[in-house]
């Protein structure tokens, strides 16, 4: 199961307590994964998808939805995870009346549109992506990035230095959805949308997807159909 049918698990929960749910867009929705409305009532809901991953729900994520549920006027917010939740985001959620929702991952019989060849981030990350576990990248200049280990929460790599670091998911989610809506990205961008300095490892990485290409001014990326 991959985080996009998750959102639409979460999304059927919600439809079966007689809500009317849809799953967001990547882009401008601040970290919301599906509105739930009933009445007068609207839940912005971010589902995290981190079982049987070492990366856990963090006081970040729940203070980055409490900002986004009044961005978007909600009146509640949830946070649906199969993960484990960080001792501060437990004390953060309790404190911002924050909902803590566990809902396991339940692979569902694909329907059509799952099965399509549409080329989406999720298509790209399982096809392109996670095979690179345990290989090693090698940039012009020489140096290295080995790929430890990929999965649906971040990838955790070692750098030329023997430095060991994890790049997390939701950089790539982003940059990738640029690629596919926009034609390019950037280093810059990357960097100006990710605190974790690593938007080197994050190029070199989606420059294994064969229609991205490797761009020199500006440095980056472009989409190559």
């Amino acid at each position: 199961m991959n985080p996009k049918i998750y959102e639409e698990m979460v999304c059927e929960y919600f439809r079966r307590k007689g809500y009317i749910a849809k799953t967001t867009q990547y882009s401008g929705d601040y970290g919301v994964d599906v509105f739930a409305t009933k009445g007068k009532e609207k839940i912005a809901i971010q589902a995290k998808m981190f079982g049987g991953g070492s990366r856990k729900v963090n006081r970040q994520m729940i203070m980055e939805l409490y900002g986004a549920k009044d961005y978007f006027d909600c009146s509640k917010a949830i946070i649906a995870t199969n993960g484990v939740l960080m001792p501060d985001a437990v004390e953060v959620a309790k404190k911002l009346n924050i909902e803590i929702l566990n809902i396991e991952a339940i692979e569902l019989t694909p329907s059509p549109t799952r099965l399509s060849n549409k080329v989406s981030f999720e298509l790209i990350w399982e096809r392109y992506i996670m095979p690179l576990q345990g290989k090693v990248l090698k940039r012009v200049n020489g140096d290295t990035n080995e790929i430890i280990k990929v999965d649906w929460s971040e990838i955790q790599r070692i750098t030329s230095n023997g430095k060991k670091g994890k790049i997390k998911i939701e950089i790539f989610k982003l940059a990738v959805n640029k690629l596919l809506k926009e034609g390019f990205v950037t280093r810059d961008f990357i960097n100006q949308n990710y605190s974790g300095r690593a938007s080197s490892g994050v190029i070199l990485i989606l420059s294994q997807v064969p229609f991205f290409k490797l761009t020199e001014t500006p440095t980056g990326l472009k989409y190559q159909q």
